[in-house]
């Protein structure tokens, strides 16, 4: 009796809800789980509507307020600008990307004049140095030499099983800060940022890794604070087992279409993997080939500003790094390409580091440098001296120590020529071989001159002068767009001769008559997605796509890989159907 009276009672509250639908839900409604919803990937904060709130069981987690993702990227820019430190800057970034994902890519892509300085050079080096004070949660994978032979099985706990960008560094050779191992997580990170706020590439498809093999860096082997292996780097054959073992693992987990993007190796190992990997694999390293290809670039405006052709141009790399012998080679294949032999491609162009000018009796030589060796009996001990005997046209930097380029060079760079081209590629800043002031002032206001760290402009002479940024991030994001699109057997040389002709083309006429040779940053975008284009037809036509059936629209295929830093409908999307009620 008492149970069919609490029955009864059951009932008709059940019926009660269903005319009164602001009562309790029924025990029958499936609610979505909270974290699911706020999971960065979905997360819209203020953004979520009413009635995404209330369906997705979320209604009351938030303020009554509502605001779009323009309003909301206001609010962002006020937290950003409120903080006094740039590195307090970086932080606040870090939390934003844990929280809401979408509403970070947006932001830095609109913004990105302001927040490029931020989460790349030259704050990212600062955040690298503290790097065990910024981790809060994961952002990317770190494989130690300790998980040699299950490395497949480290890359397998990665959350998204559809990866298609993976940027890797071990960490030796951090921009101009040398070996910070485990800490130059942020420089994947930083890369994979820019991938998708500039080449809009889905943040899904990228993955940062770290690979630790220890670090030689003393003070880091002492710091309590290090997050990585506190022992000597691995060399030698263990290293490059290692190292081959990620490679296969990456191949074997996402297939052969992973594009695998090598950052800040020491230019020793950078060019070994560069030989051994770019015909075997998507494989790219952006310290020689993206450095390669943005520096071409500002030579072919700078050819045209002078109208004086390449060949007639002397060149002159302070630096025998990866960044001066990886633009110096791909400099000689765009004069082969134009018709020039080798001997003739390489005869203007020289190379000088600490000891003086590379020539072929300098022991050692990586094979790259010996094409560009000089065979000569007289010893040019400085890179002072090259500049006075050489008195080459174009001098560029990367060197990695500040004010490389004295008042004497600068000056003697401007007696020889009525429009030398300076590119001081070094950074971060305090590593610039000169600064924007200094390059003006010591030659009157006449150098063609631009740098791998921001610089303020500079007015001379009653003319304000704008710095070019030589920086990577104009050539990588498109190169990766076009690896997504084409599925290539392999990234040759002649990639980075289409994207460097792509941005030198891009150039206005307003930039240039501002004294910039490069776009400016706001631009960045679209021309990744022009360099996505144009290296994807290339890669097309010369037959090394693996894309089956190949896009009847090439542009249109491009397009549809972009990530869209827009909000649509959290809710799962819902159509009429007949009356199935039986009569």
């Amino acid at each position: 009796m008492i149970c069919g009276k609490f029955l009864g009672i059951c009932q008709r509250r059940a019926c009660s809800n269903v005319q009164n639908p602001s009562l309790h839900i029924h025990a029958d409604n499936v609610k979505p789980s909270v974290n699911a919803v706020l999971d960065p990937k979905y997360n819209k904060g203020f953004g979520f509507n009413i009635e995404e709130r209330q369906r997705l069981g979320v209604h009351g987690l938030f303020p009554y307020t509502f605001q779009t993702l323009e309003e909301q990227v206001v609010s962002v820019l006020s937290n950003f600008r409120g903080r006094k430190t740039n590195l307090s800057r970086y932080r606040y970034l870090r939390s934003l990307r844990r929280l809401h994902e979408r509403l970070f890519f947006r932001f830095i892509s609109e913004c990105i004049n302001e927040v490029l300085p931020i989460i790349y050079t030259p704050t990212v080096a600062e955040a690298c140095l503290v790097f065990g004070t910024i981790f809060r949660n994961p952002m990317g994978v770190f494989i130690n030499k300790f998980d040699r032979g299950h490395i497949k099985d480290v890359l397998a706990n990665w959350p998204e099983k559809d990866v298609r960008i993976i940027v890797v560094t071990d960490g030796e050779r951090i921009l101009g800060l040398g070996d910070l191992g485990a800490n130059g997580m942020g420089i994947s990170v930083g890369k994979l940022e820019l991938y998708t706020a500039l080449g809009r590439i889905d943040p899904q498809y990228t993955l940062p890794v770290t690979l630790d093999v220890g670090t030689n860096n003393e003070e880091l082997l002492n710091d309590p604070l290090y997050i990585g292996i506190r022992e000597k780097r691995l060399t030698g054959k263990e290293y490059e087992d290692f190292v081959d073992e990620f490679i296969d693992a990456v191949t074997e987990t996402w297939g052969h279409k992973t594009l695998v993007h090598f950052e800040d190796f020491s230019t020793v190992n950078a060019f070994r993997f560069l030989d051994k990997y770019q015909k075997c694999y998507t494989f790219i390293n952006d310290d020689i080939q993206g450095t390669a290809a943005t520096v071409l670039s500002g030579f072919l405006v700078i050819e045209k500003i002078t109208k004086k052709p390449l060949n007639e141009h002397v060149f002159l790399f302070a630096g025998a790094g990866s960044a001066s012998t990886g633009t110096a080679n791909l400099l000689v294949k765009e004069l082969t390409k134009r018709g020039f032999d080798e001997a003739e491609a390489v005869k203007n162009i020289y190379l000088a580091d600490e000891k003086g000018l590379v020539t072929k009796e300098r022991p050692n030589m990586l094979d790259r440098l010996k094409p560009l060796a000089k065979d000569t009996s007289e010893a040019i001990k400085s890179v002072a001296e090259c500049v006075e005997k050489l008195k080459p046209s174009i001098l560029v930097g990367a060197t990695g120590v500040g004010g490389v380029f004295t008042e004497q060079i600068l000056q003697n760079m401007a007696k020889n020529h009525e429009k030398p081209g300076i590119i001081a590629l070094s950074n971060p800043t305090d590593k610039s071989e000169c600064t924007a002031e200094q390059a003006y002032m010591h030659t009157e206001g006449r150098a063609i001159f631009s740098s791998g760290s921001p610089f303020p402009p500079v007015v001379i002479n009653g003319k304000r002068r704008v710095t070019g940024l030589a920086n990577n991030c104009f050539i990588f994001p498109g190169v990766g767009l076009a690896a997504l699109c084409s599925n290539p057997h392999y990234m040759p040389d002649e990639v980075y001769l289409v994207a460097a002709h792509t941005m030198a083309n891009s150039i206005s006429d307003e930039s240039l008559e501002s004294g910039s040779i490069y776009p400016s940053i706001q631009d960045a975008s679209d021309l990744a997605f022009n360099i996505g284009v144009n290296v994807a037809k290339y890669l097309f036509k010369a037959g090394l796509s693996d894309a089956d059936p190949k896009p009847k629209d090439i542009c249109e295929c491009v397009k549809n890989q972009l990530y869209p830093t827009i909000y649509g409908s959290s809710l799962t999307p819902t159509w009429p159907y007949p009356n199935l009620k039986k009569n």
